[in-house]
């Protein structure tokens, strides 16, 4: 009986965790759309990432936001279009580009961060301290067992 109830618990976790992704995702891409910019290509953490970083190297930028250099181009290429990053030869280099937000780019990654920053508002409502010390402690070992 104890063994059925453990692996219930452990289905009802799975179940639980891959409900919230879904429910995330959900919001999140409503949100992009809502904003201008295309959920699942990593647009939105671009931006974050330069608005907090400066202007950067592709490689670096493809680095802070764990993205391959070539999916990193075409996001970019999209990003440029839209007038939202440019990019500048990199005087130290003859093959690299500096990436840096333009004033649209600026504003659509404050909103982002705004967003995201209502997202884990919303994630968080209702627990205590101790709880999402707690939980935060939980989903760090999951984070290990699947990197093991």
């Amino acid at each position: 009986m104890e063994i059925r109830q453990e692996t219930d618990i452990k289905v009802q976790i799975r179940k639980t965790l891959f409900e919230i992704e879904q429910q995330k995702r959900t919001r999140v891409q409503r949100f992009l759309l809502e904003i201008g910019l295309t959920p699942g290509q990593g647009q939105a953490r671009i931006l974050s990432s330069l608005a907090a970083a400066g202007n950067v190297t592709q490689r670096e930028l493809a680095d802070a936001c764990l993205m391959d250099v070539t999916t990193m181009s075409r996001t970019l290429d999209r990003l440029e279009e839209k007038g939202l990053i440019r990019r500048e030869r990199d005087p130290r280099s003859r093959r690299a580009y500096r990436i840096g937000l333009t004033d649209a780019g600026q504003e659509t990654a404050e909103k982002v961060d705004a967003g995201f920053a209502e997202l884990e508002q919303v994630l968080c409502s209702g627990m205590t301290d101790a709880e999402l010390l707690a939980l935060a402690g939980s989903l760090r070992k999951i984070r290990e067992n699947l990197n093991e």
